[in-house]
């Protein structure tokens, strides 16, 4: 009877140890997604020597740009960063992927809406910072109609 459970405690942790080596060999593998990925525990640092957000504006009814508190919308962060889950996001940044920038778009309108802050257009915005020399820089996304809000 004491065999059982010390061979399902081996079993356990030898499948753990397997997961880890998997995941190290992805992590270091130059392979295009999803056969290589990151290094997993990457979550805990940002290795980027540029800090870069995203900001959206909402044209309101009047023709003025309003900010969107995308903050309030994304409460979780990536691992014990402050990063937001829009911040490092391939869709938002990434050449290409229009359609899920719009629909994008048209949630945060949707969102604005519900807040009371209709928008017609959203307007997304990428802004960096080099934290080697402080330069800085602004660049529009794209802006994408998203009709009454």
């Amino acid at each position: 009877m004491s065999e059982v459970p010390h061979r399902l405690a081996v079993g356990i942790v030898g499948v753990w140890l397997a997961a880890q080596a998997i995941a190290l060999v992805r992590g270091l593998s130059p392979l295009p997604p999803p056969l290589g990925a990151h290094m997993p525990w990457r979550m805990f640092s940002d290795p980027s020597p540029i800090d870069r957000t995203l900001t959206a504006e909402g044209r309101a009814a009047d023709g003025t740009w309003v900010t969107i508190p995308l903050e309030r919308y994304f409460r979780h962060t990536r691992g014990a960063t402050g990063e937001r889950a829009y911040e490092f996001s391939a869709i938002v940044f990434e050449p290409g992927h229009l359609a899920e920038r719009h629909a994008f778009a048209r949630w945060l309108a949707a969102r604005m809406a519900e807040d009371g802050q209709p928008v017609d257009k959203v307007r997304l915005v990428r802004r960096w910072r080099d934290l080697r020399d402080g330069s800085t820089g602004v660049a529009t996304i794209g802006q994408y109609p998203v009709g009454d809000g």
